[in-house]
């Protein structure tokens, strides 16, 4: 029995020894299979290639501009690759040309025509200008809708009216669902301003001024206009760089007998300049007319308009508009579109505001150049590409959230004081704003300007002396710096195919006001037709327009 025991015990080591074993070869062999592995990992891995970073002292921007070959040279020795030297110059024109205009600003700064530009006080005087022009047509507006004028309104139109208001052989024509209008000429037997469009034709009360040179302020030539019987409001163009920095300009009348006595006049003097005056004849009208519209969007579309009327209205101190009261129609209701014609016009008349383009212009005779005498709706079911009516009221929608005003010098220099008082005192409490002049702390920016003004009102009147032409100088420099920062965005343009919503544009930095297509885009496509052709971008095109009120049309 002793020896069978032994035996198996025997056994029994044998085996565990050989299962340990067997184990042990496994795993080496496990890992020797790994470790391998790893080293044709290793092997087969590629090394990340190395980004080079070059870096470049540009040639001074104050002088000329190197052509391409004259750059290449300067960096032979770099060993720099060629694609990345185009891009190192297309760097260095961008900041060539914004030293040369900051060199052209610093030079024309006291210059008149750039004070009326870039000041904030002559910007002021003509954002207050614009807005008494806005209130003046506003109560022309509102006297003829409560004699019911705008009853018989109608922007919507037939094929059959399309044949008898539009010169059909001379259009800009395109079946290409994404181009969303068509472009018309006016039959000259056709009255825009009549019943049922209420349009008006700004060359009929408007002359041109051919040329007006930079010594003479903006206000230098409304002082001297302002005397002649009928006159509204002058708008003036940018210097013109190929005519000696001539400019040239639109006088608006109340009536065409005034245009006609002023042309008869040919000219006036003003500080030993004479200003030259020629009717405007322009007698191709266009229009535009969508040939197709969602009328689910129709009523959003009301109610955008309403609110955008509310801040626009607000901004030229325009109050007791009966527009905006009372229930949003349905757009069941047979008067859902009279109502939203009536709005279009409001906007159109009254804040030279289009809103079927999403743009906005200094006066109305450039919104007729730009995006034509009227907007038309085509009253048929034909499929389109409607994603415009969204751009457009993300466009509406951005625009009720900026803008336009120019605070008062006044103001400005309040501001002024604030900071200055945040920067001089560290110990200050949380939220608070304290005086420059004493050791109070105030809650908000209002209260501490209340009681500067009546506590140290000897102090506050020498600050804001003193500080005047310094703020004065700080504005301009940040309009002019802003102007150059949006002129870049504005000379892109933009292609956009597909659905639009805030976010997107919030993405890519869409601004106010974008344009439609085809006037802007003249100068790549000669109509809409070209621009379908092109397949390698999508047929809508827009074009960057500045936001705000247009200097570069003062």
């Amino acid at each position: 029995m002793d020896e069978r025991a032994s035996s198996r015990r025997q056994d029994t080591r044998d085996y565990h020894s050989f299962s340990s074993a067997s184990s042990s070869v496994s795993n080496l062999s496990k890992d020797r299979s790994r470790s391998n592995s790893k080293k044709r990992n290793f092997r087969n891995k590629k090394k990340p290639t190395k980004r080079v970073k070059h870096t470049i002292d540009f040639p001074p921007l104050d002088q000329s501009l190197l052509s391409f070959d004259q750059f290449q040279e300067l960096y032979v020795s770099n060993d720099i690759p060629t694609e990345k030297l185009r891009l190192l110059y297309q760097t260095y024109e961008r900041k060539w040309e914004n030293k040369q205009k900051e060199l052209f600003f610093d030079q024309h700064k006291d210059e008149p025509w750039i004070q009326d530009k870039y000041n904030p006080v002559n910007r002021r005087e003509f954002q207050e200008e614009r807005n008494q022009l806005a209130q003046n047509r506003f109560n022309e507006f509102l006297k003829q809708y409560n004699m019911g004028g705008f009853n018989n309104i109608n922007l919507t139109m037939t094929e059959m009216q399309l044949m008898d208001f539009f010169e059909l052989n001379d259009h800009f024509y395109n079946d290409d669902p994404d181009v969303p209008f068509w472009e018309f000429q006016l039959k000259e037997s056709i009255d825009i301003t009549k019943a049922p469009f209420f349009g008006s034709d700004p060359n009929q009360n408007s002359v041109f001024i051919k040329n007006v040179p930079l010594p003479l302020s903006r206000a230098d030539v409304v002082k001297a206009l302002s005397s002649l019987p009928g006159y509204v409001s002058l708008t003036l163009s940018e210097p013109n760089k190929l005519q000696n920095y001539t400019r040239i300009g639109w006088v608006s009348f109340d009536g065409e007998e005034y245009c006609n006595r002023c042309v008869n006049d040919e000219s006036i003097t003003i500080k030993g300049h004479s200003l030259q005056f020629q009717k405007q004849q322009e007698k191709r009208k266009f229009v535009r007319v969508f040939k197709s519209v969602e009328y689910n969007k129709l009523l959003k579309d009301l109610q955008q308009q309403r609110e955008l009327i509310k801040v626009l209205d607000k901004e030229k101190g325009i109050s007791g508009n009966p527009l905006i009261e009372g229930p949003l129609k349905d757009r069941d209701d047979p008067t859902f579109n009279r109502q939203l014609d009536i709005q279009t016009l409001y906007l159109r008349r009254i804040h030279n505001y289009c809103y079927w383009s999403g743009a906005e212009f200094s006066d109305y005779r450039l919104l007729v150049s730009k995006v034509g005498y009227h907007f038309f709706r085509l009253d048929q079911k034909k499929k389109c590409n409607l994603e415009w009516q969204d751009i457009i009221q993300a466009l509406c929608n951005r625009r009720r959230e900026e803008s336009s005003d120019e605070l008062p010098l006044t103001e400005l220099i309040d501001n002024e004081i604030i900071q200055m008082g945040l920067k001089l005192r560290n110990n200050r409490q949380k939220d608070a704003y304290p005086c420059i002049f004493c050791e109070k702390q105030f809650q908000g920016g209002t209260f501490l300007i209340k009681h500067i003004s009546l506590k140290h009102e000897k102090q506050y009147w020498e600050h804001q002396q003193s500080l005047s032409q310094q703020v004065i100088d700080q504005q301009m420099a940040n309009n002019h710096k802003i102007e150059r920062s949006s002129k870049a965005t504005i000379q892109r343009q933009i292609f956009v195919k597909g659905l639009i919503d805030e976010a997107q544009l919030q993405e890519n930095k869409i601004q106010l006001p974008i344009n439609f297509a085809p006037r802007v885009q003249q100068r790549q496509y000669k109509d809409l037709d070209s621009i379908a052709q092109d397949k390698t971008q999508p047929a809508i095109m827009f074009q960057m327009r500045e936001t705000k009120v247009n200097y570069n049309d003062i």
